[in-house]
């Protein structure tokens, strides 16, 4: 059964952030009003240090715990239009202080000021600083949401371009199809709480301006997943990214990458994010936790 907490998470996010847009820009003013500016405490853990810095040209939000044995690349989520780093300082942080882990949140470029592919050259520039200070196998790609694409769509990138790849990637309900072709667009268009088809197809036409929507780099779910590192993945089987994660999961299975997925009845999108306030999430964080020491050692 759905945990108190979550329901009450999943009653507000459905009063303030889903919505029909009215117009594109007033699309990008309500989801930059409730995703820039979180209501709930965003802290960071005991011990860790947060600095923010300027690399490659972009700002960096740091998590800096007191000893770094290696480091995690997080890309916020906001449908590409919207997000800011602190609201993951909860999560990051206590990555950071439970693994000695250094969590880098880049405040890559947003659209529709700056359309694709603005944030993946953003998320390969910093990934690329990164490989700066730490080798390839200290290094961990991660995201949720339009981040869980970015990450995804940066694996594909640097694996063409023949760029050393981290030692894992973990892409929490990402928004991996921007063709929305795949089901769970029309069938949880009702059941999710936070994002409607309406929002999801006029954000995506203000990303891509464009662009091809089946490119792997868009839409990582049209990837070639051979010789990517292991991954974890989420959803929700009541969100419209649903099938995402899981045809994610399938084609990369398919390619011989190992592959835990999560999956959960009756969640909000991106719910492990939130593993202060859902009881779900702060036993989800185990497992995040699990498989970054698994794959960091």
């Amino acid at each position: 059964m759905t945990s108190l907490s979550a329901r009450v998470l999943k009653t507000f996010v459905r009063r303030t952030i889903k919505a029909s847009p009215d117009s594109p820009q007033g699309l990008v003013r309500h989801l930059r009003r409730h995703f820039n500016a979180a209501p709930l405490p965003w802290l960071t853990a005991m011990g860790v240090t947060h600095l923010t810095r300027q690399v490659a040209g972009i700002g960096v939000d740091m998590l800096q715990p007191r000893q770094t044995q290696a480091a995690v690349l997080y890309l916020h989520g906001g449908g590409f239009v919207a997000g800011v780093a602190r609201t993951y300082f909860n999560l990051c942080s206590s990555w950071a202080r439970h693994l000695d882990l250094a969590v880098w949140l880049p405040d890559y470029r947003l659209a529709p000021e700056h359309p694709y592919p603005a944030a993946l050259d953003d998320a390969h520039s910093v990934y690329l600083a990164m490989l700066q200070h730490f080798s390839a196998q200290q290094l961990v790609i991660a995201g949720d949401s339009a981040g869980g694409a970015l990450a995804l769509s940066l694996l594909l990138r640097l694996r063409d371009e023949g760029r050393p790849l981290p030692a894992a990637a973990i892409a929490i309900s990402p928004y991996a199809d921007l063709s929305n072709s795949v089901n769970s667009r029309i069938r949880c268009n009702a059941s999710d709480d936070m994002l409607s088809l309406d929002m999801l197809h006029v954000g995506r036409d203000l990303y891509l301006a464009g662009a091809d929507p089946r490119h792997p780099y868009a839409s990582p779910l049209f990837g070639d997943y051979h010789g990517l590192p292991p991954l974890w993945l989420s959803c929700s089987a009541s969100e419209c990214f649903a099938d995402d994660a899981v045809e994610v999961a399938r084609r990369a299975r398919a390619a011989g990458v190992h592959v835990d997925l999560l999956q959960r009845p009756d969640m909000p999108h991106v719910w492990p994010i939130f593993h202060p306030f859902i009881a779900e999430a702060r036993a989800d964080q185990r497992d995040l936790l699990r498989f970054l020491r698994a794959h960091l050692n």
